[in-house]
């Protein structure tokens, strides 16, 4: 990605297309590194723990530079548009909880309406393209404060990422990182295989 990109080019490019979610991911990013004098991360200095899968995780990737590749990207799956941002080198975070009245209004309920069909006419394929720009500019104009909820916060800072040896599963010969491969009997088992022989099937 082209580093003279500017942040929410960068989060379309590496989203693949705008939509209300990935918007609202580019205003968190930008929220965190203006609270806490923040620049793209380049060697795993910020971390960011998201708490969603969804489309704005994408937009805090693109533009901190947190990603799961490098180890700095943590997710856990608790449903909520919630992402955490830490600074190493400070020692600082910041919580940054979505507000469920954002993106809410009319277009945000029309947007979610004709966005789940297949068979929009042309009238209504344009009326959805309207409500997707209406929510850009909704988004991307509003406070902070009309989006979000945020706060300092202590965290233990998760450690670096580590290279770990690769072991070769006893059940389909594929490779396995260590700290995940399982113990079973004199074998090492990948997790699939360890399940597969669980359930009672030891043909593995």
């Amino acid at each position: 990605m082209c580093k003279d990109m500017s942040p929410l080019e960068l989060a379309i490019q590496f989203h693949g297309h705008i939509c209300p979610g990935l918007l609202m991911g580019v205003r968190a990013a930008q929220l965190a590194m203006d609270q806490l004098s923040l620049e793209r991360d380049r060697d795993e200095d910020l971390v960011a723990i998201v708490e969603t899968d969804s489309c704005g995780v994408d937009a805090l990737q693109a533009i901190l530079g947190c990603t799961f590749g490098k180890g700095n990207l943590i997710f856990k799956d608790y449903g909520k548009a919630v992402y955490t941002v830490i600074d190493r080198s400070s020692g600082r975070a910041l919580r940054i909880a979505q507000l469920r009245r954002a993106s809410g209004g009319t277009a945000g309920q029309r947007y979610r309406e004709l966005k789940g069909r297949t068979d929009l006419n042309q009238a209504e394929q344009e009326e959805l393209e309207q409500a997707l720009q209406d929510l850009f500019e909704e988004i991307m104009t509003c406070p902070y404060e009309e989006l979000f909820n945020w706060k300092e916060v202590r965290v233990d800072l998760p450690p670096r990422a580590h290279i770990y040896n690769t072991l070769t599963c006893a059940g389909c010969g594929e490779g396995v990182m260590e700290p995940r491969a399982i113990k079973s009997g004199d074998r090492v088992l990948c997790q699939p295989c360890f399940e597969v022989q669980k359930g009672g099937n030891t043909d593995v």
